[in-house]
């Protein structure tokens, strides 16, 4: 899971990083930052209050409580609406592959569910 938490997902936020800001300029990675320190306290969910533009010190709880919020935070961020909602479905296609990675034991059904999320 180590993998997943800190290297697979720091790339997909790196690339959503890099695209956004050859797209539009660095502000709005202050607008992803600004949303993400305005999320609401909730036990055991760590808050972002300085943002995340330095993500060498992002820890692999840090990341996994990213992925809780992650779809939030893009939801509407950009005005191009295409690009938004394939940004959200990549990462709601994520979660969903993570919490389908933490199983102890998968059937048929799982397996048939896992091929349809990398299959787009």
């Amino acid at each position: 899971m180590h993998h997943l938490d800190l290297g697979l997902f720091n790339y997909q936020i790196t690339f959503t990083y890099d695209l956004l800001k050859d797209l539009y300029g660095s502000s709005i990675l202050n607008k992803m930052d600004n949303r993400l320190a305005n999320i609401p306290r909730y036990p055991e969910l760590k808050i972002f209050k300085n943002g995340i533009q330095s993500l060498s010190r992002i820890t692999a709880n840090e990341y996994r409580n990213l992925m809780k919020v992650m779809i939030f935070v893009l939801d509407d961020l950009i005005s191009d609406e295409q690009l938004n909602k394939k940004l959200l479905k990549v990462y709601e296609d994520w979660n969903n592959m993570y919490i389908m990675s933490r199983y102890e034991e998968f059937d048929d059904n799982d397996l048939n569910n896992f091929e349809v999320f990398i299959i787009f």
